[in-house]
């Protein structure tokens, strides 16, 4: 039986309630690939399998696969059933990881960056089928908050899995929970592809206005990674020692949760753009005064805030991105838009934390936030200029 007739049999299981939770499984374990690669990175390392320069391209690798795959699908697979491209993906995610058990270097190589291309593949289709809900915002808080305590569930599990199958039992954990987005999606994604012909004429005018939004994303992203990615090595300059910095950051995933928690509760009460500037502005405060914060009681909350309005903004920002743009192309892309913002942040910020000018490092950090909020800022004016809120709700 083809591949068709095969998706075509199965049709009718679809599961009205079972969306949200395929959504959210789905997201978590797009996101899973990039979230772990530490993980595996550090395994390699200790088991001596590939040289420091060597896992550190492929980790590179997988990262740009996956915003590869999160666009080639946005942009090409919008004709497509989302039903059958989740599953595909989550079929060659468990092939992937499958590969990448072997303990040859090769099948290392082609594990990793077909799995990485994959879980980008996946990603695309759960936030196209996200943001064009009337329920979009809280949906993707929803989404967020799954991702995170999937990903903190591996890490605390990591340790258990790599000491008695080495990476094999990461990947192995991968390509069973693929089994598992392929199950739900399969019961709860819908298999309809195309969006209303008003859509697509009104999504046509406004091309520049969802870019700009997504740049903006992209940029927000950078200035938060920026002071993320070294925030053990401000730390350290605070004067905390090593443990100090253990508990605080372990902590800091838990307080990060309120963020899409606090999305979800409030809603579009305050429409999109509103809570969203103001999230973008209490980050780029919390940038600018984090590498002051000589208190560990305050260095842990700054933290955390640093996390927490950065999964407090992205709903709001994929749920306007939505509404600029109802075709959702450039929302499915968002993702893409997000790594590649935060793969540009430790190139950009190395030459500054090697020279100790951690001040100089949240002030670009925080510029770059600015300019995220001016580019919404600017994409929300573009919108009110080609279309009205009531018409774009109106069609959605």
């Amino acid at each position: 039986m083809s591949t068709p007739r095969i998706f075509a049999t199965l049709r009718p299981l679809r599961i009205s309630w079972m969306e949200v939770p395929a959504l959210c499984i789905g997201n978590a374990v797009g996101f899973m690939g990039a979230g772990s690669i530490p993980l595996w990175v550090a395994a390699m390392l200790k088991a001596e399998r590939l040289s420091a320069i060597q896992v550190g391209w492929l980790a590179s690798g997988e990262s740009f696969f996956l915003a590869g795959g999160v666009l080639a699908t946005s942009a090409w697979g919008r004709r497509a059933s989302p039903r059958h491209i989740a599953v595909t993906a989550a079929a060659v995610i468990a092939i992937a990881n499958a590969i990448a058990m072997f303990p040859w270097i090769e099948a290392l190589v082609v594990g990793r960056l077909l799995s990485g291309f994959a879980m980008g593949a996946l990603l695309a289709p759960v936030t196209r089928i996200a943001v064009r809900r009337s329920d979009a915002q809280r949906v993707l808080s929803l989404m967020l908050v799954a991702m995170v305590l999937l990903i903190m569930g591996v890490y605390l599990i990591s340790s258990t899995l790599i000491g008695r199958f080495g990476p094999a039992g990461l990947f192995a954990f991968m390509a069973l929970a693929a089994v598992v987005v392929a199950f739900t999606s399969l019961l709860g994604l819908p298999n309809i592809a195309e969006i209303p012909a008003k859509a697509k004429q009104i999504a046509r005018g406004l091309i520049l206005a969802p870019l700009l939004g997504c740049l903006g994303l992209a940029v927000v992203f950078t200035g938060q990674t920026l002071i993320w990615t070294y925030i053990m090595v401000i730390g350290d300059a605070l004067g905390f020692d090593g443990h100090t910095l253990g508990v605080m950051l372990a902590v800091v995933p838990w307080l990060a949760m309120l963020g899409p928690i606090a999305a979800h509760a409030l809603g579009e009460r305050a429409g999109l753009l509103w809570p969203l500037l103001f999230g973008l502005v209490l980050l780029v405060i919390d940038c600018l005064l984090l590498v002051d914060m000589h208190s560990p009681v305050l260095f842990c909350l700054s933290a955390a805030t640093l996390q927490l309005t950065l999964l407090f903004c992205v709903p709001y920002a994929i749920a306007f991105l939505g509404r600029l743009d109802l075709s959702g192309r450039f929302a499915a892309a968002a993702p893409a838009f997000m790594m590649t913002g935060a793969a540009l942040a430790p190139m950009l910020g190395s030459n500054f934390v090697g020279m100790g000018r951690f001040h100089l490092l949240s002030v670009i950090a925080a510029l770059c936030v600015s300019a995220g909020v001016a580019l919404f800022l600017i994409a929300a004016c573009l919108r009110g200029m080609k279309v009205s809120l009531r018409q774009v709700q109106g069609v959605v």
